[in-house]
């Protein structure tokens, strides 16, 4: 996990030197380099078309100008915009990004001044300024920070795209006609605003990425938090996989995190080998808590995930595993602080869940909630070393499967939907709930986590050839074929993918098996079905869910079966995980 200096460096501190570098050496290629050479040589005549078209309505225009962009102006702007941001938005965060960004763009313009020298433009200045000091502009930078920071905010607060636009062309004139006026007043050149237009537009990329942006993590410019209109203060219950997060540090980061956005302190609950999480998650939801966020990794977040399908209570993933499948498809960052983050400040979606129907009659039900196998990524899962998976992650996997790529094939029958009955000789069959792999390969194109459907791959490449063709195929992201039919000509094709709401799969002899990343031990038969948006997940705001159209038909309610009891939200099938 980084430290928060670590954060600061890779999110502001780095991107900002890097601006400041790109402009001082754009400096210093005009002054020094293209000095008298064209285009830059062009500027003094368009410096002088400016000054022999002067008029009295225009330099007033240009002194108002230049009077917004001003120091005092920016400053006094800057402090009552953020005054307001705070109130209309309740959150540190709108501020932050616009005293940030103008604070960073003065910081690059003061670096840019320190090593580039550059004499004003050789005409009669209106302004009774030096006559160095050109590059950068600093009016202008000033101005697209500052009014250039009002319309990101306000963008987020207008309904209809109409009118976000109308706003951010307004406020983003502002900078335009203040460069234009620094050039007609003979106070820069134009590659002087042209810098300045630059490295303003950088340092709003800049904060807008560390505070703003919805991946980013530290939520949306609103909070969002979920204050109640009777004053409930909202509570999260933490539920953590000790060998995954046992730090004290990091649980100290949690409380402030929760704490600075305005939550009660959150109910710390342990999993343990009996509980893998499922039963802690049952004891949260009865304390009525508001939201469930898992630290651990795939298994964990599985067994979590069975207990909350249904009730309604949503799940925040702190990702803390080797694979993490459910957090990299959902968008979510892998980082500690910024998954937190997200968890009090994202929004709900709902998504299906994967159900696997017990061996034997009576038996417990289990849920996935990204990718159920057998055959090869089964044994893949099983013979990773644990001790490999530490120091390396997931790359680890991989060194396990090249143990198994000679096992022999599997002889599988595969039903869908109750159709008819597709005879295989395959390496793999993976049923999916989502479809991207660590690395962002994609096993599954079509894969998507609220389609209420399922997503099957047949893998079953033979020879080098064969490998070949798959391993491209699954490297290249290329989108999923149709659907296929169970034609005999297809046995030779190195990767089928199928979809269908109840996905069955039987072998002729008992084969490896796995949910999420972890083995369920070897069986013959695999028999899944979808729960359709069962389940809520927090996500960071302005990630949306997509339902392409030719699958976006409606689907059937979950079986009654999976209904909670009355009275008892916390009830579910879901059945504890094999450890």
């Amino acid at each position: 996990m980084l430290t928060e200096a670590g954060r600061f460096l890779r999110r502001i501190a780095l991107p900002l030197v890097a601006t400041a570098l790109a402009v001082i050496g754009l400096g210093l290629l005009v002054t020094r380099v293209l000095d008298g050479v064209w285009p830059i040589s062009g500027e003094d005549d368009l410096e002088r078309t400016f000054e022999a078209h002067r008029s009295g309505g225009w330099d007033a225009v240009s002194d108002v100008l230049s009077a917004l962009s001003g120091w005092g102006a920016v400053t006094a702007v800057t402090i009552a915009a953020a005054a307001l941001a705070f109130a209309a938005y309740r959150s540190w965060r709108a501020p932050l990004f616009l005293v940030g960004a103008v604070a960073a763009q003065t910081l690059v313009f003061v670096l840019a001044r320190i090593f580039v020298e550059r004499d004003r433009p050789d005409v009669v200045r209106l302004d009774d300024l030096p006559g160095h000091g050109s590059y950068p502009s600093g009016n202008t930078g000033a101005a697209l920070a500052l009014y250039g920071g009002i319309a990101i905010l306000l963008s987020a607060r207008i309904g209809g795209r109409v009118g976000r636009w109308v706003w951010r062309v307004l406020c983003l004139l502002v900078p335009v006609a203040v460069g234009l006026a620094r050039v007609y007043r003979g106070d820069s050149h134009p590659t002087d605003v042209i810098a300045a237009i630059a490295s303003a537009a950088a340092a709003l990329a800049v904060m807008n990425s560390a505070v703003l942006s919805p991946r980013s993590v530290w939520g949306g410019p609103g909070g969002n938090l979920r204050h109640t209109g009777d004053g409930h203060v909202p509570r999260a219950a933490l539920v953590v996989n000790p060998i995954k997060l046992d730090s004290a540090d990091d649980r100290a980061r949690i409380d402030k995190i929760m704490a600075e956005a305005g939550w009660a302190p959150p109910l710390w609950l342990e999993t343990t080998v009996e509980d893998p999480g499922a039963g802690v998650t049952r004891t949260a939801v009865a304390e009525g808590v508001d939201l469930v966020v898992v630290a651990g990794g795939d298994g964990t977040v599985r067994e979590c995930a069975g207990a909350l399908a249904g009730t309604g209570v949503p799940l925040a993933v702190v990702p803390s595993g080797t694979g993490n499948l459910l957090a990299r498809n959902l968008g979510l960052p892998i980082d500690l602080a910024d998954a937190v983050h997200v968890a009090v400040h994202g929004r709900d979606r709902a998504i299906d869940l994967g159900a696997i129907d017990p061996d034997e009659p009576g038996g417990e039900i289990r849920h996935f909630t990204a990718m159920a196998g057998i055959g090869l990524d089964a044994a893949m899962v099983a013979d990773a070393p644990d001790a490999l998976k530490k120091k390396v992650g997931w790359p680890a996997y991989a060194v396990s499967a090249t143990r198994h790529l000679r096992d022999a094939r599997m002889r599988v029958t595969l039903r869908i939907d109750d159709g008819p009955p597709i005879t295989r000789r395959a390496r793999m069959v993976l049923v999916g709930n989502v479809g991207a792999l660590q690395a962002g390969m994609q096993l599954l194109p079509g894969a998507e986590p609220d389609d209420g459907m399922l997503d099957v791959v047949v893998f079953a490449p033979y020879g080098m050839t064969g490998w070949a063709h798959a391993t491209l195929r699954v490297v290249g992201r290329r989108r999923r074929d149709e659907p296929q039919a169970p034609d005999r000509q297809l046995r030779r094709r190195p990767i089928e993918h199928f979809t269908g709401r109840k996905v069955e799969v039987e072998t002729a002899r008992p084969e490896p098996r796995e949910l999420d990343g972890d083995p369920i031990g070897p069986g013959t038969r695999l028999t899944v079905h979808v729960r359709p948006g069962v389940l809520t997940v927090r996500v960071p705001d302005g990630v949306v869910a997509l339902r392409p159209e030719s699958r976006a038909e409606p689907f059937p309610a979950a079986p009654p079966e999976f209904a909670p009891e009355p009275g008892n939200p916390a009830a579910s099938t879901s059945a504890p995980a094999a450890t």
